[in-house]
């Protein structure tokens, strides 16, 4: 049971969290933010080619994916460039992007004993399918947790989905049949279900180290955008008491990952899970929910995933520094027509003819 001033911190913590989360901002306000990743977003190479990656979101920082052609519009110095002349091309993600996100799966007693891994392992499937199927830049790793202190990795980081599908697929290999079993296992206390486990729940610390290693992964990655999501699945509470609450929470206030939570029936803490899915919480009342619930969180990855674009242009300038403006109009999903734009100077010295734009 938390203390009353566990409560009173509890309360703080979804207050901080709804004003750092991606929904801070304003809806009333339609517009679109153009963001850059870390570094120089534009690039040119001669003859005369052009290069801008940026992500495009709204102003409550909802991703906007997607867009067509027709959506991009292009001036340079003020004066629009002709797409004839220009042979513009825009591409979702491309090579130049990268989005990491890990999937931490509840495998403690109360869910292997109430006979619902197989909606949850089918759940998983269907994310990993909907994320590794969308093109290219996505690339996702697996890990389940119990009552130990470290969660269990079941599949690395991969972009591949027969390889993410095989790694899901060791979880149904049954390595104990009773508790008696786990006698030469001396990290696991029970025999649960399919594996030999410690049957409580390590929901906080299990967030901690998965959250650490996925910031860790994006640190490493070398492409000029990249992006991160952790998306936690849980039937319960934490039991372990390994971590707090506030080593849960300070470990999100240090991340700039994108974070989602997916809780199961009626034992979930909904407050928690809501304040640790800061980027949405998916409820499921019934293990047959969870499908639902984890395609839906797919679809927000993938999202994040195809906010990104590459522009690609060829430029009729010929030398000296102009200003490249970018104006995005899209329609938002309640009809209202938003807008926004980025500026960037480059340099057009020893740009000449030849230049052409690949399909």
């Amino acid at each position: 049971m938390q203390t009353l001033s566990s409560r009173w911190w509890l309360a703080g913590a979804l207050v901080m969290a709804a004003a750092c989360g991606p929904e801070a901002v304003d809806e009333q306000q339609a517009c679109l933010t153009l963001t850059e990743p870390e570094g120089s977003s534009l690039a040119t190479s001669l003859p005369a080619r052009v290069s801008l990656l940026f992500g495009v979101d709204t102003c409550g920082g909802k991703p906007v994916a997607g867009l067509p052609a027709s959506a991009f519009v292009l001036t340079e110095d003020g004066r629009r460039v002709s797409d004839f002349e220009s042979q513009q091309v825009v591409r979702a993600q491309g090579q130049q992007s990268a989005m990491f996100s890990v999937v931490l799966l509840d495998m403690s007693g109360s869910l292997l004993k109430s006979g619902q891994f197989p909606e949850l392992k089918s759940a998983a499937g269907r994310y990993l399918t909907a994320v590794l199927g969308a093109g290219a830049g996505q690339q996702v790793a697996v890990y389940t947790f119990d009552g130990r202190a470290e969660p269990q990795r079941v599949v690395p980081f991969t972009s591949d989905l027969n390889q993410a599908l095989r790694g899901l697929d060791t979880l149904d290999v049954r390595e104990c049949s009773a508790a008696a079993d786990c006698a030469g296992f001396a990290d696991r206390r029970s025999c649960a279900g399919w594996r030999c486990i410690d049957d409580s729940t390590n929901l906080y610390g299990a967030f901690v180290s998965a959250l650490q290693q996925l910031d860790a992964k994006v640190a490493q990655a070398d492409v000029r955008w990249k992006d991160a999501a952790l998306v936690v699945f849980t039937d319960g509470t934490d039991q372990a008491g390994r971590a707090s609450v506030h080593d849960a929470f300070a470990a999100l206030s240090k991340s700039t990952a994108h974070l989602f939570s997916v809780g199961l029936g009626a034992e979930v803490d909904e407050a928690v899970l809501r304040a640790l899915g800061r980027s949405g919480y998916f409820p499921a009342s019934r293990a047959e929910e969870l499908g639902q619930a984890f395609t839906a969180v797919a679809d927000k990855v993938t999202s994040l995933a195809n906010r990104f674009y590459v522009l690609d242009y060829c430029s009729p300038k010929r030398a000296g520094t102009h200003t490249l403006k970018v104006t995005v109009t899209a329609t938002l999903p309640d009809g209202r027509v938003a807008t926004g734009g980025l500026s960037k100077d480059f340099d057009a010295t020893g740009f000449g003819s030849g230049c052409a734009i690949g399909p």
